[in-house]
């Protein structure tokens, strides 16, 4: 059931997966959906969950590995103050912005989307999460960003 849902979805939205059990069912299910899918969002979880992340040109494939500036960040974070994964996130959303004005324009677009995703997402209203899908579906999903255009 899980998986006729992730393959008829647009976007995958995962959050908090840090039993390796279910980790293991989202990987199974999700990674070969991934490139069919218009975005996938999987906020503070298992670093291999995390390589999930696809918005546009952005992602996290590299996150856990020594190449991950995001990566990098959290471990020197971790070593700096002891910070737990969930305060390392919240720092790097608030670095991030100063980081997107020295990337091309269109990966600076697809993180800051990413980061605005997680703002709402941390928000957790109603309100917050309606804004963050209609974000990422004007943005990335084909009907949704057909139907938004002349309006």
């Amino acid at each position: 059931q899980f998986k006729k849902a992730v393959e008829e979805a647009n976007v995958f939205i995962g959050s908090l997966i840090f039993v390796q059990e279910l980790a293991e069912k989202v990987i199974d299910v999700v990674k070969p959906a991934r490139e069919s899918l218009d975005a996938v969002l999987v906020f503070p979880s298992m670093p291999e969950v995390m390589r999930l992340n696809k918005v546009g040109s952005f992602t996290m494939k590299n996150l856990g590995q020594s190449k991950s500036v995001v990566s990098d960040f959290m471990k020197k974070k971790k070593q700096e103050d002891g910070s737990s994964f969930e305060e390392g996130m919240l720092k790097l959303l608030r670095t991030l912005p100063k980081v997107l004005k020295f990337l091309p324009s269109d990966k600076a677009a697809d993180a800051r989307t990413f980061m605005m995703s997680f703002q709402y997402w941390l928000g957790g209203s109603p309100e917050n999460l309606q804004s963050l899908l209609t974000m990422v579906g004007q943005d990335y999903v084909g009907p949704v960003k057909a139907a938004m255009e002349g309006k």
